[in-house]
Order: C-alpha cells, then sequence, then structure tokens
C-alpha cells in the first residue's frame, strides 16, 4: 500500500469519527435525530442553506415573484428541461461541497445525493438513466475521484435506475469558477463526449453535478443528448446565483 492510500485511508477513518453517519450534520457537525430523511441539524437549516423559495422553472435560480423565468434563461435558452438544486453555495453548504470536491470527503456523496433524490420526489419526476458531468483524466488523477460521479452513483441506488459512464470529456478546460459569465459559456464548448447515443433513445436521462452557476457546463452536455433523449433532467447539489 502506497503513503498516500495509507493517509487517504486514514482520513477516511477520522471522517467515520467525526462525522458518523446518521449521527453528524453533514454542514457543522452537530448531533440530530433523523439524518435519513435531515441530514442537517435545525440550526443550519434557519441559515438559508436550502434552496427554497419562488424559482426559475428552468434553472431552479431563485427569482422576484411573478417571474416564470429568470433574465439569463429568458435571453438565452437551455437544452435540458428542469434543473433540480437543494442547496444554496454559500456559508456551511458551500464549506460541506469545497470538501467533498476537493479534500476527499467521499462520504458526503451519500446524504448529498439524498438531497437531490428528494428533490426530484418532490416534483415526481421519472429517470430512466443517470449520467454524470465528466472530468478530464488529467484531474482525475490528481483528484482521485470524480465528485459528479459519487453523487450519480448513489442516485442510480437511491432512483433504482442505471448509471452509465457514456460521458467524456476530451479537452482540459480552464476552472469555470475563475471565469466571467460570457468566458465561462465558452470555455466548456465541444469538450464533452457522448460514447454510446443509442443507451438514451427515447429515455428520460439526470446529468448530475456538483454545483451550478451559469448551467454552461450542463447546457454543453444537454446539447449531445437532445435529439435523443426524451427529457433531459439535470441536477447538482447545490445553485450559485447569479443575480
Amino acid at each position: 500500500m502506497t503513503l498516500k492510500n495509507i493517509i487517504i485511508k486514514t482520513k477516511d477513518k477520522l471522517c467515520d469519527i467525526l462525522y458518523p453517519n446518521g449521527l453528524k450534520c453533514i454542514f457543522c457537525g452537530r448531533d440530530i435525530l433523523d439524518f435519513e430523511n435531515k441530514p442537517y441539524c435545525e440550526h443550519c437549516e434557519k441559515l438559508g442553506l436550502l434552496n427554497v423559495g419562488h424559482k426559475c422553472e428552468r434553472c431552479d435560480m431563485i427569482i422576484k415573484e411573478g417571474n416564470i423565468v429568470c433574465d439569463f434563461c429568458g435571453i438565452r435558452s437551455k437544452c435540458f428541461d428542469k434543473a433540480f438544486c437543494p442547496l444554496n453555495y454559500e456559508g456551511y453548504a458551500k464549506n460541506s461541497i469545497l470538501k467533498f470536491k476537493n479534500d476527499n470527503a467521499r462520504y458526503l456523496a451519500k446524504p448529498f445525493a439524498k438531497l437531490i433524490y428528494q428533490r426530484l420526489k418532490e416534483d415526481n419526476i421519472k429517470i430512466d438513466i443517470i449520467l454524470a458531468v465528466p472530468i478530464h483524466e488529467k484531474t482525475r488523477k490528481k483528484r482521485g475521484y470524480n465528485q459528479s460521479e459519487l453523487l450519480a452513483r448513489e442516485l442510480s441506488v437511491l432512483l433504482n435506475r442505471p448509471y452509465l459512464p457514456i460521458l467524456e470529456k476530451n479537452k482540459q478546460t480552464q476552472d469555470q469558477k475563475k471565469l466571467p459569465y460570457r468566458e465561462r459559456l465558452t470555455n466548456v464548448e465541444q469538450c464533452f463526449v457522448l460514447k454510446d447515443k443509442n443507451a438514451i433513445k427515447g429515455k428520460n436521462v439526470l446529468i448530475v453535478d456538483d454545483v451550478m452557476t451559469t448551467c454552461a457546463t450542463l447546457n454543453e452536455i444537454s446539447k449531445l443528448l437532445v435529439s435523443y433523449a426524451d427529457m433531459i433532467y439535470v441536477a447538482a447539489i447545490a445553485r450559485d446565483n447569479l443575480q
């Protein structure tokens, strides 16, 4: 066993001790009673971490009462049908997602996936196939895992639907969060490949990511599916509002 693997295993054991499944809030670590249905404490629930309120019918971003879609979806149409993001990308929620993405906190995949699952069930969404936003091979080797794939695999269990690894990222891109809005839209153009079109024909597809901001990544992937899939849904742990 390599030193890196020993460190990872030790870290995972420490996480199990500090955040035992079913006992601790995934945001602040406080004790909670009903982890299966609500993996966060009442204190964090009051901090505005949940993405609730009047939202864009397409991208799930909070908008003014009376509007149907946000200004961004009104100006630039999306290739997916509807988005689902249970959390707001701020405060404790943002910190937990960054741990999940960058600090090997893989144990968070299950509760994060459960939050997405609950949102899908609220709208009675029917899914046939689950896909994950892919990362470039160099990124995977550096990080050791694809956080979106971990979420997709957990959702596959919850929804009892297959996860298919049929998306590939064939071009390394700049980090989206470091770019302004317009550059984010072009940064991910033509960098994804759909390896099996027949697998999604006539299916309701769910594409899973960690955070949604401009929707550029999820929309670019949706472009590959729109001629084959019946319905295209996208989901992320959190929505980073542009307004």
